[in-house]
């Protein structure tokens, strides 16, 4: 069944189902805006993280511009020498973990060194981009040293005057460590709640795909039912949608295909009981041939009968022979009434040595008629099987190859049992069948005989009742050597089944 394994090649594949793209869809949805969000939400977060630097920053330079420009202005106006105060003020900044002061240096207006956290610089004159920067700008400059989140430093200039009177320039490198925790715990937390959210949307998809592939599942599998040969139709709940518009479309589906199914089984049963009746007209010779025989008998024998000088022993012989005759009478009458008779399919053992016994009992007119001697190797072997569905078919390849054989012949009929079938051999030594015919010979009215000589309705009466056994039916010919008709059966395997 290579659609059926097809269908189920698709349905092992995730994303050849409707829920499997409906899921793929919707988490490559979820993914597309739970990256955005969560970009959006760091960035704005990383932003006021920022802010928030700058802004301790600001206020430490702030706070720390008034002492140092007081001691520059009181050395300007000769108050008080500084004497090492603005060395001690930086190093107790930088001392106190809490503010988080990398380094810190004070500058004269020209540019000269007055003090650091890194003595060796003392009144040295850098000239490096930030010292400019420091040195020209008349508010407070901010400028990022490294990556801001990898442990950078805020490097941020404050000019130290008093109203247009510039005493120098303070800088300071304040630390980022803290930003650099702050950030990377914010990453943490956006990636949790992200995650979290993600989860909770799949299993949402997951169970909105679930309900809405339900109905369309469930018709799926009515339309698989007909598929495999099924057409009850499977209980669908209404809707009111476009499923159910389906629905409907696949009840009246179902309903058309019953009907069609029930016209042609009643054509098939037609067709059997014409070709049936055909060849019963053809067993009508044979009978009448058999009745007339013991009638005629019959009739002499009553006439002898009637006299009365007859002597009882001769009275006594002729009782015998008109109870003899009327015997085979009833007898050939019985058989042809048993084989004409319409009978409803009924399985049960069936020998089939006895059933080639019946058939050829009843062809043996046409047989001897023919000249055709009958080889019959056929042993007592049961199957199960429809009796009378079975004679039918054997008297059709008897009475197929009796009309290949004109001129007498031999008929064989043999056994082998493999595979779990038992096969029927019938063979026959007629001029056998053409090549060209060989793949039509059992289709429905195709017969090579003259008009008014066969109805074409034989063989395919042979293979419609084979199928329904589970069988199977072929035919060899050799050209010019007869033809051979295999009719196999479903057979339990036993030992020495070959004939």
């Amino acid at each position: 069944m290579p659609r059926v394994e097809s269908l189920l090649g698709k349905i092992d594949h995730p994303l050849s189902t409707l829920t499997g793209k409906f899921m793929g869809v919707g988490i490559a949805a979820i993914a597309a805006v739970a990256l955005v969000l969560h970009f959006s939400i760091v960035e704005k977060e990383k932003r006021q993280l920022m802010e928030r630097e700058e802004k301790a920053a600001v206020m430490l330079a702030n706070a720390m511009k008034l002492p140092f420009t007081q001691i520059l202005l009181y050395e300007e106006t000769g108050l008080m020498r500084e004497a090492g105060l603005l060395d001690l003020y930086i190093s107790r900044m930088k001392a106190n973990k809490e503010i988080g002061v990398v380094y810190a240096m004070v500058f004269d207006p020209e540019g000269w060194v007055l003090a650091h956290s890194d003595l060796t610089l003392f009144h040295t004159h850098p000239y490096d981009p930030l010292t400019r920067a420091a040195l020209s700008s008349t508010g407070i400059a901010l400028h990022y040293v490294g990556d801001p989140f990898r442990s950078g430093i805020l490097d941020v200039a404050v000019p130290l005057s008093v109203s247009s009177k510039r005493f120098g320039t303070l800088r300071i490198g304040y630390s980022l460590a803290e930003l650099s925790r702050s950030y990377a715990a914010l990453k943490r937390k956006a990636l949790a709640l992200t995650a979290a959210a993600s989860a909770a949307m799949v299993l949402f998809l997951f169970v909105t795909a679930k309900i809405l592939t339900r109905p369309i599942l469930r018709l799926a599998g009515a339309l698989n039912s007909v598929h495999l040969g099924s057409l009850a139709a499977v209980p669908l709940p209404e809707r009111r949608d476009e499923i159910g518009d389906l629905q409907n479309s696949y009840r009246i589906m179902v309903d058309r295909l019953r009907r069609q199914e029930e016209e042609r089984e009643r054509t098939r049963e037609l067709i059997v009981n014409t070709e049936k009746m055909a060849s019963v007209g053809m067993i009508s010779a044979g009978i009448a041939h058999e009745i007339n025989n013991p009638l005629t008998g019959a009739m002499h024998g009553m006439e002898a009968l009637s006299r009365e000088s007859l002597p009882s022993e001769k009275r006594e012989q002729y009782m015998e022979i008109l109870r003899g005759s009327l015997e085979r009478i009833r007898r050939a009458v019985s058989q042809l009434l048993d084989y004409s008779t319409v009978h409803a399919s009924n399985f049960s053992d069936c020998d089939v040595s006895r059933t080639v016994e019946r058939v050829l009992s009843l062809l043996s007119y046409q047989l001897e008629k023919n000249g055709i001697a009958v080889d019959n190797r056929i042993p007592p072997r049961t199957v199960r099987a429809d009796a009378h569905k079975l004679e039918q078919v054997l008297v059709n390849l008897v009475l197929n190859a009796v009309a290949a054989m004109p001129e007498g012949g031999r008929l064989t009929l043999r056994h082998r049992a493999d595979d779990g079938f038992l096969t029927l051999v019938i063979e026959d030594t007629g001029e056998g069948i053409p090549a060209e015919n060989l793949d039509r010979i059992f289709d429905p009215f195709f017969t090579t005989k003259g008009i008014g000589k066969g109805t074409g309705l034989g063989l395919a009466v042979c293979k419609k009742i084979v199928d329904q056994h589970g069988g199977r039916i072929s035919v060899d010919s050799p050209q010019g050597k007869g033809a051979s008709f295999h009719v196999s059966l479903p057979f339990p395997p036993r030992l020495g089944g070959n004939g």
